[in-house]
C-alpha cells in the first residue's frame, strides 16, 4: 500500500531512522553537538538541527551546555534525557526475588 505510514523511504520513516541514529550516537558517545551528530550520521546541519528539535520537543534529549575553548562560537551540546524512559527487570527464583530499575541510558536507578 503506497503512501501509508511505515512504507520504506517515506519522509516519516526516514525521519524516524535519523532520529534513532542520533539517539544511538548520544547513548554511545554521551554529549554531542549538532555539528558532530551531523558528521557522524552524514546528515546536513539543517537536518541535524531539525531532528534535535524533534527529540528535544519529545523530551528524549536535553540541551546540557556548550563547548568551550575552541575558535568560533560555542556549540550547544545535547545528551539523552535519562528520565525519558525506564526499564524494570526481575529475577525470580524459589529462594529470592531481585528487582532493578534502569533509566533509558542503562544506569541503574533502583534495586
Amino acid at each position: 500500500m503506497a503512501g501509508t505510514a511505515g512504507t520504506p523511504g517515506t519522509p516519516r520513516v526516514l525521519r524516524a531512522m535519523n532520529d534513532r541514529a542520533a539517539l544511538d550516537l548520544l547513548l554511545e558517545h554521551g554529549q554531542l553537538s549538532r555539528t558532530r551528530i551531523g558528521k557522524l550520521t552524514g546528515l546536513s546541519k539543517p537536518t541535524a538541527s531539525q531532528l534535535l528539535a524533534r527529540l528535544e520537543a519529545a523530551g528524549l534529549v536535553l540541551a546540557t551546555g556548550t563547548t568551550e575553548g575552541r575558535p568560533g562560537p560555542n556549540a550547544q551540546l545535547y545528551e539523552v534525557n535519562p528520565a525519558a524512559g525506564y526499564a524494570a527487570g526481575l529475577d525470580v527464583t524459589p529462594e529470592r526475588i531481585l528487582a532493578a530499575v534502569a533509566d533509558i541510558t542503562g544506569r541503574t536507578v533502583g534495586r
